[in-house]
């Protein structure tokens, strides 16, 4: 049998562990045999089969119909579900693919390719030629890893991995703990008719309740939409939106229309599909875990998870398979400062991985309540990571246009005297305007005919006035 240039070292490598076989592990033999069968199937016409769309295509239909048949659903509901576990919001991409469109990413084409064979009980024929017609580039190891029986898997891994870092060559293995996790949020199943119309408390996640920052998001995305892609800080006080802006970033993009209200932008860059988005709250205690936070940003790129997930190996993993535009939104950074996990070397690394490693494809935005550098003095860990953020957005009051429009969302317009007073009392600040507006469509409720409620409202924007400070 002749080899093709690819297979040809591996399957050598394969049979150097089986010629190892001593008497002590013969019964392993007949193991071994099997292994090499299912490499031997692989020979040098499948090598040479070329990157084809059409093909992908056919492939992939095969694989939603085999599943929709298996769990007795429609396609549409096959096609959602695997959308959710791409990290897509819904079926609209795999869709698209079966159009004749190859994924970009070749993580996105294993991914998929994993779900299919796992859901639809696809052969080694199908995987393997999905993933040629795919143009992916590991397909031998991908094969061995979803169809060498599992004794065998693991000796060949231990094998190959001998004397390495078992990174580069091998592939990654997966932690299935980490399979659930994926942009998915939830946010295109909910019925915007039941969204409260004014938030109190928790930061704005649903874009159409979102108001105003135009300014700062023209900013922003304009940073995003050249390569190399930029970094930016957002600075400004507790409580003046840095979160919910983020939140709007992150899904302004892929929200459909029909999710938000009308007039509102959604045509912020040229590609959305293209980016990823990943968002790192760091006052979640497990984000300052140096572990758990490597997996949150390699499960939200949607690659493999390494063993052991140490920063080495994180490193090794982004800087070998990130090609597309990602953006990772750093929430409070302050709080990330101060885990003495998040070394030095962990920020010098971000900084290399950002500036030489990922082809300009990746950028940071971070919140903080005050420039990144003087809060990283501020907790001892001066980096030179902090010097790639270029550009800084400080939050303040909305504009007067904005504030109205946020005002006027009400379901009961206000008249206009309240309207007045809401603008002067609250500054314009977000925070402020949702609590005053709150209280007047609470007013209409209970019915209230006269001014109390204007008591009530300053009583609960009381602990926030010292953003009204600000302005003085």
């Amino acid at each position: 049998m002749e080899w093709c240039s690819e297979c040809a070292p591996k399957t050598r490598r394969y049979f150097g562990v089986l010629s190892s076989c001593t008497e002590g592990i013969r019964p392993l033999v007949a193991t071994f045999i099997q292994t090499i069968i299912i490499f031997a199937g692989v020979y040098k016409a499948a090598c040479q089969m070329t990157r084809s769309e059409t093909r992908f295509a056919q492939l992939l239909t095969v694989g939603v119909h085999r599943i929709r048949i298996r769990e007795e659903k429609t396609i549409r509901a096959v096609q959602d579900e695997l959308g959710y576990t791409m990290g897509r919001d819904g079926g609209s991409s795999i869709e698209y693919w079966r159009k004749g469109h190859i994924p970009l990413r070749a993580s996105e084409v294993e991914n998929l390719a994993r779900e299919i064979v796992k859901r639809g009980h696809l052969d080694q024929e199908w995987l393997e030629q999905f993933l040629r017609s795919a143009g992916y580039p590991g397909v031998i190891e991908l094969i061995g890893e979803l169809f060498m029986p599992e004794g065998v898997h693991a000796a060949a891994h231990a094998a190959a991995h001998n004397g390495s870092n078992g990174v580069r060559d091998q592939g990654l293995p997966v932690n299935d703990a980490d399979d659930h996790a994926n942009n998915y949020d939830g946010l295109r199943d909910i019925d915007t008719q039941r969204l409260i119309p004014f938030v109190i408390g928790p930061p704005i996640v649903h874009p159409r309740q979102f108001f105003g920052r135009e300014y700062e998001l023209r900013r922003i995305f304009g940073l995003l939409k050249h390569f190399p892609l930029q970094n930016a800080a957002i600075i400004g006080p507790h409580r003046s939106g840095k979160t919910s802006l983020l939140h709007y970033l992150k899904h302004i993009t892929s929200i459909t229309p029909g999710q938000l209200r009308p007039g509102q932008r959604l045509t912020w860059l040229p590609n959305p599909e293209q980016y990823t988005w990943i968002f790192i709250d760091f006052q979640d205690a497990r984000m300052c875990n140096l572990e758990f936070l490597l997996r949150s940003m390699l499960t939200g790129m949607r690659f493999p998870v390494p063993s052991p997930c140490n920063l080495n190996n994180f490193m090794d993993v982004v800087s070998h398979r990130l090609c597309t535009p990602t953006v990772v939104l750093m929430d409070e950074i302050g709080a990330g400062l101060q885990s003495p996990e998040l070394d030095q070397q962990f920020w010098w690394s971000m900084r290399s991985l950002c500036s030489n490693l990922t082809g300009g494809n990746l950028s940071f935005i971070l919140t903080a309540h005050d420039l990144p550098d003087r809060v990283a003095d501020q907790y001892g860990k001066p980096s030179p990571f902090f010097n790639i953020i270029g550009h800084t957005l400080t939050l303040g009051p909305l504009t007067e246009a904005e504030a109205c429009d946020l005002i006027s969302s009400s379901p009961q317009p206000f008249p206009f005297p309240d309207v007045e007073w809401i603008l002067e009392q609250s500054g314009r600040w977000p925070a402020l305007l949702q609590i005053l507006c709150y209280a007047r469509l609470l007013a209409f409720d209970d019915g209230c005919t006269d001014d109390t409620w204007k008591e009530e409202a300053l009583r609960s924007m009381a602990p926030y006035r010292y953003l009204l400070a600000r302005q003085q």
